[in-house]
């Protein structure tokens, strides 16, 4: 690990820099970004996210960590397959907000258009029976009336597409409520499987957690990760000793000193202020 901050400059398995007006916070930004040339190291896996950085603060659930830790060693267990399966099936439902009230406003313009001109026909129409009746010329009154026809006829033809699309949208948007319940009922399986995964990966790596708790200076007694009393980030520690988080854990509170942290928590470490 290289570590690079301003004039600070330090190599190694074990930094401090708390001696050196370095934030906590900005060392985890530098470590969790691949793009931040300030720390050098190896990119952080996915429990990194979750006990990469202990602090006091910290909040954590225990199953979830020891489960996250447990992933990072190659930990399986009989749910995985179906749990892949079911996020496969979930990426795969498109599910589109569809929006009738555009469709619904077209149909309802084109019926008052539609309302309007056969109401002028029947004028245009009554004019013209009015004028041969009388025995005038009925010429301009015919054009209107072929006029206001010709605008009808295309109006009717625009409200018929204008029902025909909201039919179409109407089926859309009941497809999209079919695709938003298939949706929610895999979330929900796929969130039960995942509960049932954490269970199963506590239970399995409860002892190692256990002797995680034990050898490091942390309070609580070790316990399965179910019954932990203690504070949050004691859990955080014992899981991310347990874990192959890959990047330097970075460290504010619990230890004295870089060396004895990184030994303890089996891990490259960065101490720094938080």
């Amino acid at each position: 690990m290289r570590v690079e901050f301003a004039a600070v400059q330090r190599r190694g398995r074990a930094v401090d820099l708390r001696d050196a007006a370095v934030g906590a916070d900005a060392v985890l930004a530098a470590v969790r970004d691949p793009d931040d040339d300030r720390v050098a190291c190896a990119r952080p896996q996915p429990v990194h996210e979750r006990v990469g950085f202990l602090h006091r603060e910290l909040s954590v659930a225990p199953l979830a960590a020891v489960a996250a830790a447990a992933r990072t060693r190659g930990a399986t267990t009989e749910y995985d397959d179906e749990l892949r399966a079911v996020e496969a099936d979930l990426a795969a439902v498109e599910a589109p907000d569809v929006d009738l009230a555009a469709a619904r406003e077209r149909v309802a313009e084109t019926a008052s258009d539609v309302d309007r001109l056969r109401e002028r026909v029947a004028r245009a129409s009554g004019r013209v029976e009015a004028r041969r009746e009388a025995g005038v010329d009925a010429s301009d009154a015919e054009a209107d009336l072929r006029e206001a026809t010709r605008e009808l006829a295309a109006r009717e033809t625009d409200h018929h597409a204008a029902t025909e699309e909201l039919a179409a949208a109407r089926e859309r948007a009941r497809e999209a409520r079919d695709a938003h319940e298939r949706r929610r009922e895999l979330a929900d399986r796929r969130d039960n499987l995942r509960r049932a995964a954490r269970r199963a990966l506590a239970d399995a790596y409860a002892d190692s957690f256990q002797r995680a708790v034990d050898a490091l200076p942390v309070p609580g007694k070790p316990a399965h990760p179910r019954a932990f009393v203690g504070p949050d980030w004691a859990v955080g520690a014992a899981a991310a000793r347990l874990a192959r988080p890959g990047a330097p854990l970075v460290v504010g509170c619990g230890f004295a000193d870089a060396s004895r942290a990184a030994a303890a928590l089996d891990a490259p470490v960065v101490l720094g202020e938080v």
